[in-house]
């Protein structure tokens, strides 16, 4: 199936993501990120970043408080570079 702009735009964000979460990952053939914010209980947002090897999960961080703005900040600006 064809992807969308949108579609290939968001997978870029999320290998954007990965690659400045974790350095030293090196994709292969069979990983797949993800991406997801949410709010916790008390309204402040939360940022969580996660690399697949298949089924497995390889790579996982959370960023939350004071980290959540930093990392925002550099995610887009490297990917409006």
């Amino acid at each position: 199936m064809d992807q969308t702009a949108q579609d290939r735009w968001l997978a870029a964000l999320r290998d954007h993501a990965a690659r400045l979460s974790f350095p030293d990952w090196e994709p292969g053939e069979e990983d797949w990120t993800t991406l997801y914010t949410t709010f916790d209980e008390a309204g402040s947002p939360v940022t969580e970043v996660a690399v697949f090897r298949g089924h497995d999960r390889i790579h996982y961080h959370r960023y939350t408080g004071a980290d959540v703005t930093p990392f925002w900040t550099d995610l887009l600006n490297e990917a409006a570079e």
